[in-house]
């Protein structure tokens, strides 16, 4: 168990900021309307399986287990961590690549709120993982 972790105000920041934007990614997700995809397309169906279970799934976890392993382990923090963000760096890219080109999302709304509110949060991911890397904490 960690003793004292010896991490900044703007870690903390940065988690909060991550935590509040996945809260509310798994809102849009879980409330996306049902004209998003088109069921005859093959595209369109993978698409909604790739943004429900795949990304819903890991968003869940950083919510819910990404704490318990910050609090357990900073080395296991930090890997997990750094397997966050490359994640969302390759989701990032992979979006503006093809996903954006397949689906048709809403122009207004939260949707359009998330997707310009992306890039912090891969800023907020990136920071933590400079900072788990070169933090030294005690260890019990």
């Amino acid at each position: 168990m960690i003793k004292n972790l010896h991490l900044s105000k703007l870690f903390w920041t940065a988690l909060l900021v991550a935590n509040c934007y996945v809260i509310i990614a798994v809102y849009a997700i879980v409330t996306l309307p049902d004209n998003s995809f088109d069921a005859n397309n093959q595209q369109h169906i993978l698409a909604a399986l790739k943004l429900t279970y795949v990304r819903l799934t890991l968003a869940i976890f950083f919510m819910v287990a990404y704490p318990v392993i910050l609090f357990s382990s900073l080395k296991y923090a930090k890997y997990v961590t750094i397997a966050l963000t490359a994640w969302g760096i390759v989701m990032y890219i992979d979006d503006y690549l093809v996903l954006y080109k397949i689906i048709e999302y809403p122009k207004r709304g939260l949707v359009v709120v998330l997707q310009s509110l992306r890039p912090i949060l891969l800023i907020c991911l990136i920071w933590m993982s400079f900072e788990l890397t070169f933090t030294k904490s005690k260890v019990n």
